[in-house]
């Protein structure tokens, strides 16, 4: 029997441009050649599953099911099709070995399926479906027609995949992927007329270094730069942005919704923070390439002329760059100062609360820290439920008002012997971008007739502001009247040792992420200590938050922590409780521990850690320091008494410890590794009993 071939429809195929309407076509034509109900195309995917993509003529539940649908490339008549790289005809799909049974509920009664495209090129298969139609297999002349239109959609396919390439080639990078100029500068125009030309900002980077290892390590070696440079970019700007490639190593951004200053700022500090990382190049050689970043605000010129403004403002910075640190400057904030300095009203009126920070040494209060509250009717609503909603503006008028009533608080609570209590007061880091912040400060502090030494500025270590000149300044001002700098949520993020120590700072603030939980988390007992020699070795005092329970409160008393803050001392109050808090905890005294097994290990890990510096910076003292420490020691043995593993493994120690004594003219190295081995079985053990207890409970 000849096959039903539409002289029109193959004339329309032929001319048809548009692939969506040529490939339904195509699954019309398939299917009419051997009177069935309908016909679909499947291509591959980029994972190498077979994808249902075009229909012609299917029943909707089956359209349904198969719109998207995906498969691996093996399965059913199409993978017997790709297998054999010839038609395969299936007249009773449901029986058949490779049916899906989804297809065959949905009314599938045979089927025909086509490779497309030679061997060497697989693109996908041409399926065609019986549903009610009679079920007959194709003849050779019609079998030569499906060909021919497997041919001819792989044509299709071919020129789409072709035109795909191309339009990629004129807008994308070759080399990196990213975006190219002719991109750049489209995205740039449609981004500054759909904001009217404010919030955008432009910014060029170009690599210092660069032709230094082009000359030194080859051009391959700078492609593996440029390729590592731009996969970094999408780490360090947000989603939404722009990064492009103009060429050579110049790169640009676009940076959308920018508002004010400090949002800049911080975008600045970590692209830059970014790309000063070292490039790692094959055969292990890395090099530093630091950037140079120029930055400009739209303000209705063209993007052309806005990108020469952020070129000469790179030029401006790369002229401070040195050595393996790059550099950034702003050619024209224009709306971005401003809109920094401009303080919106804030969603609610602000009350502070304060909470106590404790000395456990002499048992008194050294300060108060104020902490944000905003009344909104009858609700008093937390920091992390607004913070996160004030732009910088806002941000700041809440420092200011906090601080009013932090300094009003500290004229208005004296306390025995004349003395006046401290305050402290959080300050965001993008804060100090404002060159007249200190002054501000300093103006507040006269005003309220305080002591500055009574103000204790507490600033997260976020991101690179504290690294910038303009904060540093500030940081410098402040130290210079007599305010005190602390360093808050210390552990909370990175944090660079050599910053910290370049920094004007009193105080370190310890992450209560690390503290809430200690009597239960023991290995952070060793991360408290850590903190601890920190604090030595940058001379500055220690304050532990989040200690929520007596307990935790009983293990840093252990460890010598002399500062502590926290429900287990005192929950944040409102102004008119503070003096009668204040009064009751100058009658403090050390709580009855509870969890005795966690206590014990504080203990443990306390004296060891005695004992190995000891014998580190003073060995001679190991007899009458460590055999007498008489209520530490007895209080440990007490504890150790209750789990006799522990104590079994203590007896051990101390016999280990007096051998050392008595031969220090030996090597003792080998002892003293023992030594460490025991007293982590040991600690090993308690925490066992502590998470043993506490499952119990």
């Amino acid at each position: 029997m000849s096959p039903h071939i539409d002289i029109d429809l193959l004339r329309s195929l032929a001319t048809e441009r548009d692939f969506g309407r040529f490939f339904e076509l195509a699954a019309s034509a398939a299917a009419a050649v051997v009177d069935a109900d309908g016909a679909a195309l499947m291509q591959y995917t980029d994972t190498g599953l077979l994808e249902y993509r075009f229909f012609h003529g299917l029943p909707d539940d089956y359209r349904s099911l198969a719109a998207g649908f995906t498969f691996p490339a093996h399965q059913g008549t199409a993978g017997v099709a790709l297998a054999r790289g010839e038609p395969v005809f299936n007249p009773d799909y449901p029986n058949s070995a490779g049916a899906m049974p989804a297809f065959a509920d949905a009314g599938l009664r045979a089927n025909l399926a086509v490779p497309i495209g030679p061997p060497s090129d697989r693109r996908g298969v041409l399926a065609v479906s019986w549903f009610e139609a009679d079920v007959r297999a194709p003849g050779e002349a019609e079998s030569s027609v499906l060909l021919l239109l497997a041919d001819l959609i792989y044509g299709a396919m071919y020129r789409q995949s072709l035109e795909a390439h191309l339009a990629q080639q004129a807008h994308f990078d070759s080399l990196t992927g990213l975006p190219n100029r002719r991109h750049l500068f489209e995205s740039a125009a449609a981004a500054t007329a759909r904001c009217g030309g404010s919030g955008v900002v432009f910014v060029v980077l170009d690599l210092n270094g660069f032709k230094a290892v082009n000359d030194r390590h080859g051009h391959g070696a700078g492609d593996q730069v440029l390729v590592q440079l731009a996969r970094r970019l999408p780490d360090a700007i947000r989603r939404g942005d722009l990064a492009a490639r103009l060429g050579g190593d110049e790169f640009a951004l676009v940076l959308r919704d920018i508002t004010d200053r400090a949002v800049l700022v911080q975008l600045l500090d970590r692209l830059c923070t970014t790309l000063e990382r070292r490039y790692l190049l094959d055969g292990g050689i890395s090099v530093a390439c630091p950037p140079s970043i120029g930055a400009a605000q739209s303000d209705g010129r063209d993007v052309e002329s806005l990108l020469r403004c952020a070129d000469q403002a790179m030029y401006e910075a790369k002229a401070q760059c040195s050595g393996d640190r790059g550099g950034w400057e702003i050619h024209d904030a224009g709306d971005v100062n401003g809109a920094a300095h401009r303080i919106a009203n804030l969603p609610g009126s602000v009350q502070a609360h304060f909470q106590p920070v404790l000395d456990m040494q002499r048992g008194c209060v050294t300060r108060l820290e104020a902490l944000a509250r905003l009344r909104r009717g009858d609700r008093l609503v937390p920091p992390l439920e607004f913070l996160p909603d004030l732009d910088t503006g806002q941000k700041r008028r809440l420092f200011d008002e906090v601080l009013e009533q932090a300094l009003d608080g500290a004229r208005r609570w004296p306390i025995a012997g004349n003395t006046r209590l401290g305050v402290s007061v959080n300050v965001e880091p993008e804060t100090l971008a404002d060159p007249g912040f200190a002054a501000a400060v300093a103006r507040m502090v006269v005003a309220a007739g305080l002591d500055p030494g009574l103000l204790t500025l507490e600033i997260l270590e976020r991101g690179e502001f504290l690294s910038h000149d303009v904060a540093r300044r500030q940081l410098a001002s402040l130290r210079e009247i007599g305010v005190r700098l602390a360093i808050d949520d210390l552990g909370s993020a990175y944090s660079s040792l050599l910053r910290l120590r370049s920094l004007p700072i009193d105080e370190i603030k310890m992450d209560q992420t690390f503290i809430r939980d200690l009597a239960s988390n023991l290995q952070d007992i060793a991360f408290v200590q850590s903190i601890q020699a920190l604090a030595g070795l940058l001379r500055v005092r220690l304050v532990v938050e989040g200690a929520e329970s007596d307990d935790v409160v009983q293990i840093l008393d252990i460890l010598g922590v002399v500062e502590v803050q926290g429900y287990g001392i005192s929950r944040p109050l409102p102004a008119a409780e503070v003096e009668a808090t204040v009064r009751r905890l100058s009658r403090w005294s050390l709580p009855a521990p509870r969890n005795v097994a966690a206590i014990t290990y504080a203990r443990q890990q306390s004296v060891e850690s005695h004992v190995l510096g000891l014998l580190r910076l003073a060995p001679e003292r190991l007899n009458s320091d460590v055999f007498s420490r008489g209520a530490m020691l007895e209080k440990l043995e007490d504890g150790l008494r209750e789990v006799p593993d522990a104590w079994h493994l203590h007896e051990r120690q101390m016999a280990l410890l007096h051998d050392i004594v008595g031969n220090r003219a030996r090597d003792l190295r080998k002892l003293i590794r023992l030594y460490r081995e025991l007293g982590a079985r040991l600690r090993d053990r308690l925490a066992h009993e502590v998470s043993t207890r506490r499952q119990a409970s």
